[in-house]
This record gives C-alpha cells, sequence and structure tokens, in this order.
C-alpha cells in the first residue's frame, strides 16, 4: 500500500510539473504565439470541428509512428549537414530597377526586388526553427542578409505559422520597416501580441485579394497543416501570387502535392517563377510535403516559365541528407527539360539567367570526394 501511495505521489508530482510548465512557457515563452479566437475561425469554410482542415483528406504522420521516425532518424546514416564554408553573402544586384530581381535567403525566405520595391515571403532568419533558442533544429548557416539589414519592405506574405517559416525575432526585427504582413486566417493573433500594429496586418482566406503601389498579392490554395507548439492546425495555411508590375509568381510556401496547382494557374496564371519547396518530405508525412518529383509534376500543372526550388539546404528537417532534394531535382529537371534555376543563397538573379546546377556540390564531403 505504502509502494502504490509513493507511486501515486510521484505521479501527482509529474502531472503537476507538467501543467505548470505548459503554462509557464504558453504564457511567458513569446515564440509560442497566440491563439486565434475560435469563434471567428468557425466562420472560415475551412474550419470544421475545431480545425481548419485541407480541401482534400489529408494526413499527417501519426502518432503512433512517431517512435519508427525516432529510430530512423538517429540511425541515419547520411550526411546530415554542409561543410563549415557553407556560407553566404549578398551580392550581384543589378542597377535596372526595371526588372525583377530575387535573392534567397534560405529555406523558404525570398526577397523580391523591382522598381525600388521589395517584396518578403515566409521571413524566417533566425538560427532555430523552434520556440527555443537553445534547442531544436538549428540553421547551417546565417542568412545572408540579416533581419536587421533588410530593406524597407512593400510587403510581407506568410505561408503559415510553423517555425521554419514564421519567426518571432525576426519579425520583430522588420515590423517598422515592413508595410504590410499578409497572413492566412488566424495568424494575426500571433502577429498581435508581438506587437505588430493591427493596421498592418491584412488576414486573408484563400483568393483574397489585395493591390496597391503596383503591387497585387492573393492567397491561394496550399495543402499543408499549422501549428506552434501546443496548437495543431487552429491557424489556416497558403501559398501566395504575388504580381509586382508585370511579373506574375507563384509563391509555394510549404505544401503537399494536390490538384490545386491547376486551379491556380487557371484563375491567376500563366507565372513568370514558380517558387515550390522540395525538402523535408517522407512517406509518413507524404500528403504534407512534395519531394524533389512531385515538385516538377506540380509545376507542370501551371504554365510557368522557370522553376525555382526553396524548402531545402538550411534546415535538417527529415531523415534525408541537406542535399538529396536538389541533387534529385536537377537530375531530374534534365531528364524531364525542366526550366530550373538553381542559384545560391544570397545572390541576386534574374529570370533570365542561366541556372547553376551543382552550386551546392563544394559543400558535401560525399558529392566532393566522389
Amino acid at each position: 500500500m505504502k509502494i502504490l501511495i509513493k507511486i501515486l505521489k510521484g505521479l501527482l508530482i509529474a502531472v503537476a510539473f507538467f501543467i505548470l510548465g505548459y503554462y509557464m512557457v504558453k504564457y511567458f515563452v513569446p515564440t509560442v504565439g497566440k491563439a486565434p479566437d475560435s469563434k471567428e475561425m468557425a466562420k472560415s469554410p475551412y474550419y470544421h470541428k475545431g480545425k481548419f482542415v485541407n480541401s482534400i483528406p489529408t494526413k499527417s504522420a501519426e502518432f503512433t509512428q512517431v517512435p519508427r521516425i525516432l529510430r530512423n532518424y538517429f540511425k541515419r546514416d547520411v550526411e546530415t549537414n554542409p561543410s563549415k564554408d557553407y556560407v553566404f553573402t549578398e551580392n550581384n544586384k543589378q542597377e535596372n530597377d526595371s526588372i525583377l530581381q530575387v535573392n534567397w535567403l534560405g529555406h523558404a525566405a525570398i526577397l523580391f526586388y523591382k522598381n525600388g520595391k521589395y517584396v518578403l515571403a515566409d521571413p524566417m532568419l533566425g538560427e532555430r526553427a523552434s520556440p527555443f533558442t537553445f534547442m531544436g533544429p538549428e540553421r547551417f548557416s546565417a542568412p545572408p542578409i540579416s533581419a536587421e539589414d533588410l530593406p524597407e519592405l512593400e510587403a510581407v506574405v506568410i505561408s503559415h505559422d510553423h517555425y521554419d517559416h514564421l519567426d518571432y525575432e525576426t519579425i520583430k526585427k522588420i515590423t517598422a520597416k515592413t508595410k504590410y504582413f499578409f497572413v492566412p486566417t488566424g495568424v494575426k493573433a500571433s502577429l498581435e501580441y508581438w506587437g505588430v500594429p493591427t493596421e498592418k496586418i491584412k488576414e486573408f482566406s484563400w483568393w483574397d485579394t489585395h493591390t496597391e503601389n503596383g503591387i497585387s498579392i492573393i492567397a491561394t490554395p496550399a495543402r499543408h497543416f499549422s501549428g506552434r507548439l501546443f496548437s495543431q492546425n487552429n491557424t489556416f495555411w497558403a501559398s501566395w501570387v504575388i504580381e509586382m508590375e508585370g511579373d506574375n509568381i507563384y509563391f509555394g510556401g510549404d505544401t503537399g502535392i494536390f490538384d490545386g496547382f491547376r486551379e491556380i494557374d487557371e484563375k491567376l496564371g500563366p507565372f513568370d517563377l514558380a517558387i515550390m519547396p522540395i525538402g523535408a518530405y517522407n512517406d509518413a508525412w507524404h500528403d504534407i510535403h512534395m519531394d524533389p518529383t512531385e515538385a516538377i509534376d506540380a509545376f507542370q500543372q501551371m504554365r510557368a516559365k522557370k522553376l525555382f526550388p526553396i524548402h531545402w539546404g538550411t534546415f535538417d528537417l527529415a531523415l534525408h541528407s541537406w542535399y538529396e532534394p536538389i541533387l534529385n531535382l536537377e537530375n531530374e529537371a534534365i531528364e524531364r527539360d525542366i526550366p530550373l534555376l538553381s542559384i545560391p543563397q544570397g545572390k541576386w538573379f534574374r529570370l533570365d539567367d542561366d541556372s547553376e546546377n551543382g552550386w551546392w556540390k563544394q559543400y558535401s564531403d560525399e558529392i566532393s570526394s566522389e
């Protein structure tokens, strides 16, 4: 009996510490963000039984798969990080304001420039894709342009609230220099909590549009999910179409393969550039992350002139090597005659520039030794 009482006391203490920790993190760690008003969210046609849902049935990794995924993660024998000289700085910006220029800042962060105006997508320029500064996926190298050094921004578009796409520290540093933040339904609550003025935030559902100062921003469908530590799918997700004075850009953000790409093209295409995520894929979460083959399949659903890959080469978020996504994409793009732009981080490029296939090989001990 005494042993049972001790066990019960131990369990009660453990539960008490868990509850205390939960509320301390929830209310005293601002990176977690803030949950939106569920009554307001319920007005969305994509909100069902207290959660946002995709337009088609979608599975993510189930809880029962976690032990197997963790075993495979620690057993894997792949190159998980590039070499130490994997460092990038901003370069090659051209003086011609009338031509669209693009700069990949790592992972899904992309900076666009035309006629003196800048638009930034998925501003994750922090050190870790995590609510904590001491743990979680760490960036392979510093971004080529820091948040402090970014120019004045006409717009910032955010695909969803995952830590590798929406970073608290980055938002804090760019709020004063940003005219508008465009976010999916529900994400506004976190931005307001972090001090972004309400009048700067445009909260969109799919197909909502804003046009101002020669720039059009349209929220478009994606197949994904959301969540920041304690929440799952209480905010929405989106891809985006950005039109900058005649140049039409599709920004995929983070998405699985689905027929929505064709619908987006039919309504808003053709596109000068399609930016597609290609990394962090696995069979366990196939529906929500495209692999390189599917990224090309999605590209072919759209009337786009060029394909640019994102969502790779910045964080270790899956079981594959750090370079596998771009290796497979470049090879398949050649086989399928896809107009790919493979350009290093930090380098400003124009849409008529040549692809620099293989630029990343020098940073892989496995590839460079072959």
